[in-house]
């Protein structure tokens, strides 16, 4: 039997288009470049010569000549819902790069397209939830291994120079990118609280230490979950000079787990009370394969696969990409107030930066 491909429209070819463009050619079986669209006109040139007919510089023309199935937002943050809600409109799904929007409300309008039209999916890329060792540890979740979580924290320490923040105008700013919490730490944000919970509320303070940016490029964070759990989140990309961890620690009454790497990809400790000798093999292929490019994203379209092919429920759909949101805009919202805020606080009218 002939499986049906994915044909995909990709918008925008900036840092993390490699790895969507090269999980694609690795799942041609499954999917395939319907088109491609830069505006950037330097982009848009090398890309001819590499795509041919596949690449525009409008949206709105491939969106009317194009045959495609998906489309694929990789552009800046603060373009995410304007895009999405266009491609919903269209009766299209969407994968949408993290995050889904810099703004609640528009996020708020992306979850109601998706309910209203049953046949699009909405798919923001939380790759790090395919990470093997962090689907190890949701297992033993799942299974109640740690007994009652007490604290649970995310540790993002990342170098982001000059450089980087220079290579496109939107960075580093609140508009487009919405700081470190927003750009950085959102992924292990979303893995913090689908692992330990949902959270209640938070303080924060931030500040700007090294960059010549809007936002801020340092943020500390306690938090209270509503499981009863206390917990921190640690976010800069001032470290100096290369990248140290993006770790993610859960301690339980039956024991500690700490996953670790560059993004939470590696078991670092795993003990816990009891544990079998089995538990040892654990450490055992724990890490995602280092001679595969891109490991996480290509489960995640596996997975995109067998939601859309099977008609599955989607646990990385807009209601849930929502939560991260709402906790970073709760964040920031705390870092400017100086006071704790509580998620279940109306937050749809800030917006990050005010």
């Amino acid at each position: 039997m002939k499986i049906h491909k994915n044909r995909v429209l990709i918008v925008g070819s900036g840092n993390i288009f490699e790895k969507h463009l090269s999980v694609i050619k690795y799942l041609n079986k499954k999917f395939e470049i319907a088109g491609i669209i830069e505006k950037n006109p330097k982009k848009l040139k090398v890309l001819k010569k590499k795509f041919s007919n596949k690449v525009f510089c409008n949206l709105n023309y491939a969106l009317n000549n194009i045959d495609f199935d998906l489309g694929c937002i990789l552009t800046d943050s603060g373009s995410h819902a304007k895009l999405a809600l266009k491609f919903l409109n269209r009766k299209k799904s969407v994968i949408i790069e993290k995050p889904i929007s810099i703004s609640l409300k528009d996020a708020e309008k992306i979850v109601n397209l998706e309910k209203k039209n049953k046949k699009c999916k909405i798919f923001v890329v939380k790759q790090n939830r395919f990470n093997i060792a962090i689907t190890k540890l949701k297992k033993a979740l799942m299974k109640k291994k740690l007994g009652k979580l007490f604290l649970a924290s995310a540790s993002v320490k990342w170098m982001r120079d000059k450089n980087y923040y220079s290579s496109a105008s939107w960075r580093g700013t609140w508009k487009s990118d919405g700081g470190v919490l927003c750009n950085q730490a959102i992924h292990h944000i979303d893995l913090l609280q689908w692992l330990a919970g949902d959270i209640e509320s938070v303080f924060c303070e931030s500040l700007r230490v090294s960059a010549p940016i809007e936002t801020e490029d340092t943020a500390v964070a306690v938090l209270k979950f509503n499981n009863g759990a206390t917990g921190t989140i640690e976010a800069t990309t001032a470290s100096r000079p290369s990248n140290l961890e993006g770790s993610i620690t859960l301690m339980g009454t039956k024991g500690t787990v700490i996953i670790g790497g560059f993004s939470a990809n590696k078991i670092i400790h795993w003990k816990l009370i009891n544990s079998k000798k089995s538990d040892k093999r654990l450490f055992e292929n724990s890490e995602n394969p280092k001679n595969f490019f891109a490991y996480p994203h290509m489960k995640f379209y596996e997975y995109v696969y067998e939601v859309i092919k099977n008609k599955k429920s989607n646990f990385l759909n807009a209601r849930e990409a929502i939560k991260s949101l709402k906790i970073v805009t709760a964040l920031v919202k705390s870092s400017k107030t100086g006071k704790k805020v509580y998620l279940n606080e109306n937050l749809y009218n800030t917006s990050l930066g005010k």
